[in-house]
């Protein structure tokens, strides 16, 4: 079953959010508060992720289910704030909102069957897109205010992980091994945000690179937890999305795109 009316309109609230946020009137207050009271700001942030918290617990019944609903709902935020055109924002409200709606889909069959196949490939999914949300928004707010390089690569490193070991943890029995490598990916995925720091390149670039090799190194590890690990795969995704990442990077703009 793809419909669960608790989760259609949970995922309405979100949809209808993102629309308040675009509202000039509401992004001018939310403007006025980061240079006026952040801490009032970092309130209202704080109360919201509560709310979404709450309601994907209801449905997932599970702290560990969180991450990616949550980073689904604020890197869309923030990502959405970036973009310009009126269309393309719809377009992205409309991405989001499918992607959100899956994702509790995706909690809510796992909370009836833990085993389901289907659920674990929304989770899977969610999880792809959420890193890549975070990932550029995360980037394009580092571009915008300068944030130091430092604070960046801890949420990469802490999002990351927390992101990973929530599906990891669904495939994996042994919870420590999954986190353990859930960690491994995250320090990875650090040292690759440090040299991307390097790179002429806008947040959408570094957003889509950063997710090619998040797959890479998600690939390796979820391969091992179900015993599907070889050599030749591994030297395969290697190849095919080098050859990827090189495409991308040689086909985008040199100059941070803001």
């Amino acid at each position: 079953m793809f419909f669960h009316l608790r989760v259609f309109l949970h995922s309405l609230f979100f949809f209808l959010a993102l629309e308040l946020v675009l509202r000039e009137s509401v992004s001018g207050f939310l403007v006025d508060l980061l240079f006026s009271s952040f801490p009032y700001l970092l309130l209202l942030i704080l109360l919201y992720a509560v709310f979404i918290g709450a309601s994907a617990l209801k449905i997932g019944k599970s702290w560990s289910m969180l991450p990616a609903p949550l980073m689904l709902v604020f890197s869309s935020m923030g990502l959405i704030a970036l973009i310009d055109s009126s269309t393309k924002k719809f377009f992205f409200m409309t991405l989001a909102w499918a992607a959100y709606y899956f994702c509790l889909l995706g909690l809510q069959r796992l909370r009836a069957y833990r085993k389901d196949q289907t659920a674990r490939g929304m989770v899977a999914a969610s999880v792809a897109i959420a890193v890549f949300l975070f990932y550029s928004c995360s980037y394009g707010i580092y571009l915008n205010f300068a944030i130091p390089l430092g604070i960046l690569m801890v949420f990469f490193l802490a999002v990351t992980t927390l992101l990973s070991y929530q599906y990891f943890q669904l495939v994996q029995d042994d919870r420590k091994k999954a986190l353990l490598y859930s960690l491994v990916i995250g320090m990875g995925m650090t040292e690759i945000s440090w040299m991307i720091n390097f790179w002429p390149f806008g947040y959408l670039t570094t957003g889509v690179t950063m997710l090619i090799f998040y797959y890479v190194l998600w690939d390796l590890a979820h391969s091992y937890f179900l015993e599907t690990f070889s050599k030749r795969r591994a030297v395969s995704n290697m190849v095919l999305f080098g050859i990827l990442a090189t495409v991308v990077l040689t086909s985008s703009r040199w100059i941070p795109v803001i």
